[in-house]
């Protein structure tokens, strides 16, 4: 594991490494509410969207994630997989 913060223990949220790089990934899973609303849904905890973030620092602690001395570039991946954009 590359960063285990107390913050992130609770929700679908890991940190993954790309080489010198570390990217903050997080998960929003279905509710109940969200299986009413969108019937592209088959389960509540089903995966909606996956948003993948660049990071140099852990957003909720402050700690150093990034090996490199090279400034980060903002940028991420968005992906939704239900039916409601």
């Amino acid at each position: 594991m590359i960063h285990n913060c107390s913050s992130c223990s609770l929700t679908e949220v890991w940190f993954e490494e790309d080489g010198n790089d570390v990217y903050l990934n997080l998960n929003r899973v279905a509710t109940e509410e969200d299986l009413e609303h969108d019937h592209y849904l088959e389960y509540e905890g089903q995966t909606i969207e996956t948003i993948r973030v660049l990071v140099a620092f852990c957003p909720y602690c402050g700690q150093k994630l990034a090996n490199g001395k090279e400034v980060v570039v903002p940028q991420f991946q968005h992906h939704n997989f239900g039916g409601r954009k």
